[in-house]
């Protein structure tokens, strides 16, 4: 049966034949063998049958070489195919210059990836690492075909693309892959840690190869971004980061549903057009990756606002710095809502600076937005009840605490049924402490 399968890959009207002839001579009684070689015999007609043009048109391919450029590296275990990109410092990722992207804090990568250990590192020690693969749900019959990689050097960002143009090469493939991680610290993934790591790690066990790839420190940039880019965007693909956060478009770009059809395609045909789309998206991919971590870690250090900047990120840094315990940084991100006043924060954005304000001990700015918001109509329970709760508590004001709680239940609100009950509960036991004086 593999001979026959083979076969059915040919279209080479002689060797059909030739072949058609042979498997009569080898099975002439087999009824299978016969219906398999008159469906062979069939498309030997097929082709004999075409114009003279049809059959060039139909060998008109392009190679590898002529659409992307690259070379063929062999090592111990084999050959594969390397593509390799320098991105100058000068160079442009939508609104951000790639050297925007160079000697970013490494405490505030720490900070983001919840691991202390990157601290010690510096920017270069990175591997940024991006696959395109056979499947998009992963598993052990998936295979990484193509595998990005970046890092900073000598001023400028480089870019390697590894390539297993069939699966035969896939072990030479890892191995270099292997050999560029072992002289890095840690990796710089998107969404790696749920599958591009794991990924590769079962391929490095099936090729029978050692990788302390799974062993590095990692930064997967998924998890921070949803938390301070994602109240604002629509969803956290790193396509709608780089339009949505670096305004940048990708003209052409394949979506990543269609990728592991078109690397099938090419291994029937090796026409090279096939991947050039998706070195392309690799490329963006791995570029993307410098940039956004650069992006994160401006907000997470608290550098002055852009005009690319969101309020909102900072608030959601300074939320994230807070689950972090460094107070230090939160403190550094509020002194920024000092400096500008943020006229464009939204009723929501305003309750959450107060509740940063509340938790880091800064009192008096915390109930400052609280009256500002309960001066607004029609009345909402949360500054009622943390003004009410600053004047009973802190205050010991009683007498101000009830007038507050009463005018709010008797004017237009937006109270549930359960925030009445808490506010009238209040108020009964404000009333208690009144009548004890």
């Amino acid at each position: 049966m593999k001979s026959i399968d083979k076969l059915k890959r040919l279209t080479g009207e002689n060797i059909l034949k030739e072949k058609v002839d042979e498997l009569r001579r080898i099975h002439p009684s087999s009824a299978s063998r016969k219906t398999e070689i008159d469906e062979l015999r069939q498309r030997i007609e097929t082709v004999m049958h075409r114009s003279p043009q049809q059959r060039q048109s139909q060998n008109i391919k392009s190679n590898l070489t002529e659409i992307v450029e690259g070379v063929e590296i062999e090592n111990k275990y084999g050959k594969f195919f390397l593509v390799s990109d320098i991105v100058s410092r000068s160079s442009r990722h939508g609104h951000r210059n790639i050297f925007e992207a160079f000697d970013f804090d490494m405490t505030a990568a720490a900070m983001l990836a919840n691991n202390p250990c990157i601290s010690e590192y510096c920017s270069s020690d990175a591997l940024f690492l991006d696959t395109e693969t056979t499947g998009l749900a992963g598993g052990t019959g998936t295979m990484a075909f193509l595998i990005g990689l970046g890092w900073f050097e000598e001023g400028h960002f480089h870019v390697r693309q590894i390539l297993a143009r069939d699966f035969g090469e896939e072990r030479a493939a890892l191995y270099h892959l292997s050999q560029i991680a072992s002289r890095k610290k840690f990796l710089v993934t998107f969404n790696g840690k749920a599958f591009d790591v794991n990924l590769l790690t079962t391929r490095f066990i099936l090729n029978r190869l050692k990788s302390d790839l799974a062993e590095l420190p990692h930064l997967d940039l998924l998890h921070p971004s949803r938390r301070i880019l994602g109240h604002r965007l629509e969803n956290s693909r790193l396509a709608t980061l780089e339009t949505q956060v670096f305004g940048v478009e990708r003209e052409g770009d394949i979506p990543g549903w269609e990728i592991p059809q078109r690397y099938f395609d090419w291994l029937k045909s090796r026409d090279g057009r096939l991947l050039a789309a998706i070195f392309e998206h690799n490329r963006l991919d791995v570029i993307s990756m410098a940039t956004l971590t650069a992006h994160l870690v401006e907000i997470l250090t608290a550098q002055s606002m852009t005009k690319y900047a969101n309020a909102d990120d900072y608030l959601a840094a300074a939320r994230l710095l807070l689950t972090r315990a460094n107070a230090e940084g939160v403190e550094k991100i509020l002194n920024i809502f000092q400096e500008n006043s943020c006229p464009d924060f939204s009723h929501q954005s305003k309750k959450k600076l107060a509740q940063l304000y509340k938790r880091t001990g800064r009192l008096d700015e915390a109930v400052q937005i609280w009256r500002e918001l309960a001066a607004c109509e029609p009345v909402e329970f949360y500054a009622i009840s943390e003004l009410a709760k600053w004047l009973e508590h802190r205050e010991r004001d009683h007498h101000q605490a009830r007038i507050l709680a009463e005018n709010a239940l008797n004017q237009a609100n937006t109270f549930s049924a359960e925030e009445r009950q808490s506010l009238l509960h209040r108020l009964k036991r404000l009333n208690a402490k009144a009548e004890e004086k």
